[in-house]
């Protein structure tokens, strides 16, 4: 996280002052949760975000959203928030409007100062893709799918039960150029990514949790196709469409989430073999 030390020197590719009718709540009540939150004007501009934690019933979460965003983030290198809180630490949510990465959210955390006006600056280079509440390994970084973004919200799943409230006085995407050269992130080869897919999902499996092994493998997957396409032989290819195709009809959670991981075993051993 970064601290804006010169606001007039920062270039803002646009600035939004947040109204609560465009914002929507999403709790750990989607999960059998009893959090709760609320968003409503502030009188002097701005949101306030603010409810009760709750850990009980396996809960722990609370959000908000906005979908009223540029969707086109091209060029931008970070969000900057004006922000007052409680002490708490909130996460930022960033989510695209691709639907074959609907499970898939991206985030940051920030902290927040309860005596004073916090303006944060959260790099999209600091932003980690995650489903679940667990990261994805392999899926692209939020910097690659800026032509893509759906929605930008906030989250407190810091496991600290009782009430909180975040005051969100504006939203601005920040201009700036991609990292200097040597300092980008080394491309992942595709049976690298592959592989981590399937060392995030196992564990997923053998925890009784084949939805959440899927959503790993189809991220993977997904990722793969969007971004390395040319890496792959036609057959590979075709061989991956048909398993997302077969996966979203399979009539289980385990089904899907096994139709995928042969694709993966498919892909890698024809790339080993140079089948």
């Amino acid at each position: 996280m970064w601290l804006i030390a010169a606001m007039m020197t920062t270039a803002f590719a646009w600035t939004s002052a947040p109204n609560a009718d465009e914002w929507a709540v999403v709790n750990d009540t989607v999960m059998g949760g009893i959090s709760q939150a609320t968003v409503t004007d502030h009188p002097n501009g701005g949101i306030v975000f603010s409810g009760t934690l709750s850990l009980d019933n396996n809960g722990g979460f609370t959000s908000t959203r906005t979908a009223s965003i540029p969707d086109d983030w091209s060029g931008v290198s970070a969000i900057a928030m004006r922000v007052q809180g409680d002490g708490r630490r909130y996460i930022a949510t960033v989510r695209t409007n691709n639907r074959s990465m609907r499970r898939i959210y991206y985030r940051q955390a920030f902290d927040t100062d309860p005596e004073s006006v916090t303006e944060v600056v959260l790099p999209l280079d600091g932003f980690e893709a995650y489903t679940f509440g667990r990261r994805v390994p392999g899926a692209p970084s939020l910097r690659e799918v800026t032509a893509q973004v759906g929605s930008v919200g906030v989250m407190l799943a810091d496991k600290q039960p009782g009430s909180f409230a975040l005051r969100i006085d504006s939203l601005t995407a920040v201009l700036g150029a991609p990292p200097p050269e040597g300092e980008a992130l080394e491309p992942v080869p595709i049976g690298v990514a592959l592989q981590r897919a399937i060392e995030t999902g196992v564990p997923l499996y053998n925890a009784g949790r084949a939805d959440r092994c899927g959503d790993v493998y189809e991220t993977a997957i997904t990722s793969i196709l969007l971004l390395a396409p040319d890496q792959l032989s036609e057959p590979q290819q075709s061989r991956l469409i048909r398993a997302l195709q077969t996966a979203r009809t399979d009539d289980s959670a385990s089904a899907r989430a096994w139709t995928l991981r042969r694709a993966i075993d498919a892909t890698m051993l024809s790339m080993s073999t140079g089948d």
